[in-house]
C-alpha cells in the first residue's frame, strides 16, 4: 500500500469515527427533553419557596487578582432570586486590589443591610495557593445542602441558582452542569467561542441523557456537599481541578447531569494568545486527568458507565489525533480533491456541519446569540483557528508530560 492510499484511508477512518460521534449526539441529544419532563414532573407541585427551604445553596466564588470584576459578579449573586443563598469570596492571595474592592463593596452593599434570606461570608487568603485549594477553603465553611462554583468573572441570570437547585429535590442526582454562554461577542475571537460553545453544550444533553457527562466547568458546577465526604476535595495541585474532580465522580459510579435551564455567562478570552493559554490548560488537565483514571477507559467495573468508558472517552483520544494529524491530512485530501475533481467528500461534510451548528440553536437553549447564527459561514474559516489552538495545545500538553518523565 503506498503512502497515498495510506493517508486516504486514514483520513476517511477518523472522518468516519467524527461522523459516527456526531451521529450519536444529534439523535440522542433531543431525548434531553424527555429527561428534563421526568425529573420536573417529580417536583412539579413543589414551590420556589419550599424548594428553597429543602435547598440551602452555598456559592464559592475563587478570586484571584479579580479587582475589576469582583464587585459584579457579587452583584449577580445579591440579585439572584434564589434567596436561601450563601455566598462566599475567597480572595486567593491576589497582589492586586482585590481584597480593597471586596471590602469597599461588602461596606457599601452588604453591611446592615437587608438581603432577604442571603449571607455573604468573605475569606481573605494571604498566600495564592491556587483555584482548587480556595474552593475548598469555601466548601469546608459552608452551609449550603448545595454547592455551587463560580468562576469570578461570570454572571448568573436571575433564576439560574432556582433553575439548579431544584433538580436535587430527585435524591438520584448527584452533580449538575449549568449552561454556560459566551458573554463578550465584539470581536472575531468572541464570535467564534459563542458559537463553540452552543455547540458544546448541546452535545451536553447527550452526556445527561446517557449519564455519562465527565466535564462539570468550574464556571458553573452545582454538587451535593455529602458527595466530597465520600469522593475527597478539588485536587489542588491539578492545573484543571474541576475536569479532575468530576472525572472522579464518574470513576465512583455518581450521577451527573446537564441543567439546560441554569443558564450563565463568562468571559472567554479576548486575545490569541489568551485563547493559547486557556486551552493549553484544558488539554494539560485533561491529559493528567486520563492518566490519572485510566482505568475508566474500557472498563467492566459495573459502578463506570459503559457509554463513557468505552466510547465517549476513547473517541476523545482519537479526536486528539485526529488533530495532530490535521496539518497532513487535510492538504493531502485537498490535493486529491481538486486533481480528481470529486468534492462529494467536503460537500458532505459541509452540509453535515451545517446541519449539526443549525440543530444545536434551533432545538437547544432559547438564549442563543442571534448575530452568532448570522455569522455561521464565517465559522467555517474562522474555526481553523481553533483547530490550529487545540493542536498547540496537545503538542504543548505532550511535551510538558515528556519532561515530567525526563526530570
Amino acid at each position: 500500500m503506498d503512502i497515498r492510499n495510506t493517508i486516504l484511508i486514514t483520513s476517511f477512518v477518523l472522518s468516519g469515527i467524527s461522523l459516527f460521534r456526531y451521529l450519536i449526539y444529534l439523535f440522542l441529544s433531543p431525548l434531553y427533553t424527555f429527561q428534563k419532563i421526568k425529573i420536573l414532573k417529580k417536583i412539579k407541585s413543589i414551590s420556589k419557596v419550599e424548594v428553597e427551604k429543602k435547598l440551602k445553596v452555598s456559592v464559592i466564588v475563587p478570586a484571584w487578582n479579580e479587582e475589576v470584576g469582583i464587585a459584579d459578579a457579587i452583584t449577580s449573586l445579591l440579585q439572584n432570586s434564589y434567596n436561601n443563598l450563601e455566598i462566599i469570596v475567597v480572595n486567593d492571595g491576589s497582589v492586586d486590589k482585590t481584597d480593597t474592592a471586596v471590602k469597599k463593596y461588602y461596606e457599601k452593599n452588604i453591611r446592615n443591610k437587608n438581603l432577604y434570606g442571603k449571607s455573604f461570608i468573605y475569606i481573605n487568603k494571604k498566600k495564592n495557593a491556587g483555584k482548587g485549594a480556595a474552593i475548598n477553603s469555601g466548601i469546608k465553611q459552608s452551609s449550603g445542602d448545595l454547592i455551587v462554583t463560580m468562576d469570578a468573572d461570570t454572571r448568573f441570570e436571575k433564576d439560574a441558582i432556582y433553575n439548579a437547585a431544584r433538580y436535587f429535590l430527585d435524591k438520584d442526582i448527584d452533580a449538575g452542569v449549568g449552561n454556560v454562554k459566551i458573554a463578550n461577542s465584539k470581536n472575531i475571537l468572541g464570535i467564534i467561542q459563542q458559537i463553540e460553545y452552543t455547540i458544546g453544550f448541546y452535545f451536553k444533553r447527550c452526556h445527561s441523557v446517557l449519564n455519562c457527562e465527565y466535564i462539570i466547568g468550574g464556571a458553573f458546577g452545582i454538587f451535593r456537599k455529602e458527595i466530597f465526604e465520600k469522593c475527597g476535595f478539588f485536587d489542588e495541585k491539578n492545573k484543571t481541578e474541576d475536569i479532575e474532580f468530576s472525572t472522579r465522580l464518574k470513576s465512583f459510579g455518581l450521577k451527573t447531569i446537564f441543567i439546560e435551564d441554569a443558564i450563565a455567562y463568562t468571559e472567554g478570552p479576548s486575545t490569541f494568545e489568551g485563547l493559547l493559554k486557556q486551552r493549553s490548560r484544558w488539554k494539560k488537565g485533561r491529559m493528567d486527568t486520563f492518566l490519572r483514571y485510566s482505568n475508566l477507559f474500557f472498563s467492566n467495573n459495573k459502578n463506570h458507565n459503559f457509554f463513557l468508558s468505552w466510547i465517549l472517552l476513547p473517541i476523545a483520544l482519537i479526536g486528539d489525533l485526529d488533530l495532530i494529524l490535521f496539518p497532513i491530512l487535510t492538504p493531502f485530501i485537498f490535493y486529491y480533491t481538486f486533481e480528481s475533481l470529486d468534492y462529494n467528500y467536503w460537500i458532505g461534510w459541509i452540509i453535515f456541519f451545517t446541519f449539526s451548528i443549525i440543530f444545536s440553536y434551533l432545538f437547544g437553549s432559547r438564549k442563543n446569540n442571534i448575530r452568532s447564527f448570522l455569522l455561521i459561514p464565517v465559522f467555517y474559516f474562522a474555526s481553523y483557528l481553533l483547530i490550529f489552538t487545540e493542536i498547540y495545545a496537545i503538542i504543548h500538553s505532550v511535551i510538558l508530560y515528556l519532561k515530567r518523565l525526563i526530570i
